[in-house]
């Protein structure tokens, strides 16, 4: 990393919900808001957002159920996290912006940009569509249920990450651990996020598939799509009918990455950001 310097901790409510967020500052007149993916924080970009921290000023937030943002009894359907940044957006003053979204932050967005296109000046949508290829949604479930419910500290969690994904940095790991773990009751790490984001991933998820395509229809702002060369969350029939709705989508693979674009080739991802988001 080229630029060590330190994000801002905020806090605002957002349809009634306390959300965090990083600010990393700067004086550019362009903004920058990074959305997280599933079980992620606003941390994930940490490497990212100080990179472009010159050139932009760059907000990442904690999505509602993530992070340092509060859980919801109301749930986790798509135009519920829409909706927030909607309102984020405006509550801190930042439209008009470009938007990244990795995974579930680019799902987010879509159901967000079909409405508000207005706000955004360019979307960039990492590895996620309107929908997942049916192999990728069954292992994603499989691996949820897999997973360890906790970990005994962070060099645990940190070997248990290395050997699930050997193409994340040792240092974006810890900085996961640092950032994505919290100490329970029993003194064990364990994930912040709230468990019940699990139900995406299943038959919620796909019942929303068809408001996904009409909101990615209605997009009227650039569009990139990067997909990890070694994922599965995009079939090329996907792709094909995305392209088709939306023909001006930019659309390259990403070598040397799978799912986790920011984790596996974050070089990559910033060229690509750098070039695509100048006006």
């Amino acid at each position: 990393m080229s630029n060590t310097a330190a994000a801002t901790d905020n806090f605002v409510k957002v349809n009634g919900i306390n959300i965090h967020y990083l600010d990393w500052g700067g004086d550019s007149p362009r903004n920058l808001l990074l959305a997280h993916g599933q079980n992620g924080t606003a941390h994930n970009w940490d490497f990212v957002a100080q990179e472009l921290r010159d050139e932009f000023r760059v907000i990442a937030l904690d999505q509602r159920g993530h992070g340092q943002s509060d859980h919801t009894r109301d749930g986790y359907a798509v135009t519920a996290f829409a909706a927030d940044l909607a309102e984020f957006a405006v509550a801190i003053g930042i439209v008009p912006f470009d938007l990244v979204g990795a995974s579930l932050g680019g799902r987010n967005g879509i159901s967000y940009a079909g409405d508000h296109s207005d706000q955004l000046k360019h979307f960039v949508t990492l590895d996620y569509g309107p929908e997942m290829g049916k192999d990728a949604a069954k292992k994603q479930v499989i691996g949820i249920g897999r997973r360890p419910l906790g970990w005994n500290g962070h060099d645990e969690f940190v070997e248990y990450s290395s050997k699930l994904n050997p193409r994340a940095s040792l240092a974006y790991l810890r900085n996961q651990a640092q950032h994505g773990l919290r100490l329970n009751y029993a003194g064990k790490l364990v994930p912040m996020h709230d468990p019940n984001m699990f139900w995406i991933n299943g038959g919620f998820g796909v019942r929303e598939v068809p408001h996904l395509w009409e909101q990615w229809a209605k997009i009227r702002c650039p569009i990139l799509e990067l997909k990890g060369q070694h994922s599965d969350f995009l079939l090329p029939e996907i792709v094909a009918r995305m392209q088709e709705m939306q023909p001006s989508m930019q659309f390259l693979e990403v070598p040397d990455s799978g799912h986790p674009i920011p984790a596996d080739n974050p070089d990559f991802l910033l060229r690509e950001l750098r070039r695509f988001l100048v006006d």
